[in-house]
């Protein structure tokens, strides 16, 4: 995907971007992470990439009966929340790919979507320090 030609093919082949989409909700951490980083070189390589992603986003979790953005969500709804590389990835991948959408439509029915499923409530839970997060999810 570093190259030119490789990054042309995965543009055009939208059967990998929802592979990579559908490898972040995988139970591996580490397939997780470079899923994300992929997807990351892939909205951060062209502005037209934004919609492409969502496009996929929202094949795959039509054909898993999810709302869009499902994966990443589960990520950052993670209880223990201790593993910030994951929650910086995830939330940067959202950002990347709400700031290169090319109209205002988009964006709305993007964040929209997003605060469906509790997006709020996550944008709360992670602006909390990390020890007050930590006590809370563990009881105290």
């Amino acid at each position: 995907m570093l190259y030119v030609d490789g990054m042309n093919g995965v543009i055009g082949h939208t059967e990998t971007i929802e592979w990579l989409y559908m490898l972040v909700g995988s139970k591996f951490r580490l397939v997780v992470k470079t899923a994300l980083k992929l997807l990351l070189v892939f909205v951060e390589y062209s502005e037209s990439n934004a919609p492409l992603l969502i496009e996929a986003i929202a094949s795959m979790d039509a054909k898993r009966v999810c709302k869009p953005w499902s994966n990443c969500l589960e990520i950052l709804h993670e209880k223990d929340g201790v593993d910030t590389e994951l929650l910086v990835y995830a939330m940067s991948l959202l950002n990347k790919t709400l700031a290169a959408l090319p109209d205002q439509d988009s964006f709305y029915d993007m964040v929209d979507s997003l605060e469906e499923q509790g997006m709020e409530t996550v944008s709360q839970s992670l602006l909390q320090p990390l020890p007050s997060r930590l006590c809370r999810n563990m009881g105290y």
